[in-house]
C-alpha cells in the first residue's frame, strides 16, 4: 500500500532554514608547497600599445606580497614577427614590449621566457568579441553614493568574456582608499558553485567618480583556466563546495599562471556630477 502525504509549505521552509543556518568553524591548514616558482600574468590585447607582462614568484603566506621575478628575457612570436620585451627598471617584474603592437583575430601567438637558466613557453590566440551593454549603477539608500545595479550575465551560450570595471574617486574625496576594481566573468557553462557562491562586499563610491569598463574576449581554453581559478577562490565556501585541486595554466616547464590573447572593448559611462 502506498501512502500519499501532503506536506504543508512551512515544512519545506523549516527544512531550508535547517540546511542553510548551520555554522561550522573551519581551521585552514595550508600546506607549504614548493615556492619561488615562476608565475606569469600575461594578457596581450588588440589595443595598439606597449603590451605588458608581469612575472613574480610563488609564495605561501595568504597576506604576503609576491616577489618580482627579475632579469628575464621575453619575446612573443607571431608568424615572422618577433616582439621583444624589456624590464621596467622602476617597476621590477614588469616587462613591456619595446615597440607597440596589437594582436589580430585567430593568429597564433607564442610566448617565450628565459629566466633563471630555464625556458618557459605558452601559446594562445584571440577570438572575436561581441559588443557589450555597460553595467549600470544605483543609489545607496537614497544617498549620493552609488553601487552596481545591472551586471554582466553569469551565463551566455554565445560567448565567454571577462569584465573589468575600475572606479576612481581620488578627485572627489581625499582618503586612503580612492580606487576599486571589480571583475566579472561570463561562461557558457552553468556551475552550481557559481550560482550559490558566497556574497561579496558591495563596492560603494560617490557620484562623479571616473569609471572605466573593459570587456575581454576569452577563448575556450582561457575561459576554462579562469573558471578553475574561481572554483578555488571566489566560489569556495558556498553550500556546494568541491574538493580543491591544482589549477593548471598553459605555461610549460612547471611555470604557473597564464598567457592569453584577448580582444578588448572599453566604455566610460557618466555617473553624474
Amino acid at each position: 500500500m502506498i501512502m500519499k502525504m501532503k506536506l504543508k509549505p512551512y515544512y519545506f521552509l523549516s527544512v531550508l532554514i535547517l540546511l542553510f543556518s548551520c555554522e561550522e568553524i573551519t581551521d585552514w591548514n595550508l600546506k607549504t608547497g614548493q615556492n619561488k616558482v615562476l608565475v606569469v600574468d600575461a594578457i596581450i590585447t588588440d589595443e595598439f600599445k606597449n603590451q605588458e607582462i608581469l612575472l613574480s614568484l610563488s609564495f605561501d603566506g595568504m597576506n604576503d606580497y609576491p616577489e618580482p621575478a627579475r632579469g628575464a628575457k621575453i619575446i612573443i612570436k607571431e608568424g615572422n614577427e618577433i616582439f621583444q620585451f624589456s624590464e621596467d627598471q622602476e617597476h621590477p617584474g614588469h616587462y613591456k614590449s619595446e615597440k607597440p603592437f596589437s594582436s589580430a583575430l585567430n593568429n597564433a601567438y607564442n610566448l617565450e621566457i628565459l629566466w633563471n637558466n630555464a625556458i618557459y613557453e605558452a601559446e594562445n590566440n584571440m577570438v572575436q568579441l561581441i559588443p557589450f551593454t555597460p553595467v549600470t549603477f544605483k543609489p545607496v539608500n537614497g544617498t549620493d553614493s552609488l553601487t552596481f545595479d545591472q551586471t554582466p550575465p553569469l551565463y551566455s551560450p554565445q560567448e565567454q568574456a571577462m569584465y573589468e570595471i575600475t572606479v576612481d574617486w581620488s578627485d572627489i574625496i581625499s582618503s586612503e582608499k580612492t580606487r576599486a576594481k571589480v571583475i566579472y566573468y561570463t561562461f557558457n557553462t552553468i556551475d552550481v558553485n557559481e550560482i550559490f557562491k558566497p556574497a561579496k562586499q558591495s563596492v560603494i563610491f560617490p557620484k562623479g567618480s571616473k569609471v572605466i569598463q573593459k570587456k575581454y574576449s576569452l577563448n575556450s581554453k582561457t575561459a576554462n583556466y579562469f573558471r578553475s581559478v574561481l572554483m578555488e577562490t571566489e566560489w569556495q565556501g558556498a553550500a556546494f563546495d568541491e574538493a580543491s585541486a591544482p589549477v593548471s595554466g598553459n605555461i610549460t616547464n612547471g611555470g604557473l599562471g597564464y598567457f592569453c590573447v584577448c580582444a578588448v572593448l572599453s566604455d566610460t559611462p557618466p555617473l553624474g556630477p
